[in-house]
C-alpha cells in the first residue's frame, strides 16, 4: 500500500527550510576549511582555502538576502571582487 503525503509549505517556510538545510552543512564546511588552513604553512594552499571559505560565505549571504526579501525587508547586496571583475 502506497501512502502519499502532501506537505504544503508557504514560500516563507520553504525559504526558511532551505536556509537551514544549506547553512548547517555550510557551517561544517567552513569550519573544516578554517581547521585545514590552521594546519598548513603553505601559502598557496591557504589562499585556496580562503577562496573556498569566501565563496561559502557568499552562499550564506545569498540565503540571508533571500530570507530578508521574503520577509519584505530591505536587502543590501554588495558585489564581491570576482563579480566586479567579471562585470568590467
Amino acid at each position: 500500500m502506497e501512502v502519499n503525503i502532501k506537505m504544503a509549505l508557504t514560500k516563507q517556510q520553504l525559504i526558511g527550510e532551505l536556509k537551514h538545510e544549506i547553512n548547517s552543512p555550510l557551517a561544517a564546511i567552513r569550519n573544516a576549511l578554517y581547521l585545514a588552513a590552521a594546519r598548513t604553512d603553505d601559502q598557496e594552499i591557504k589562499r585556496y582555502l580562503q577562496l573556498a571559505d569566501h565563496e561559502a560565505s557568499h552562499i550564506s549571504q545569498i540565503l540571508k538576502n533571500a530570507n530578508q526579501i521574503n520577509e519584505n525587508k530591505r536587502v543590501h547586496i554588495i558585489a564581491s571582487r570576482a563579480d566586479a571583475a567579471s562585470a568590467a
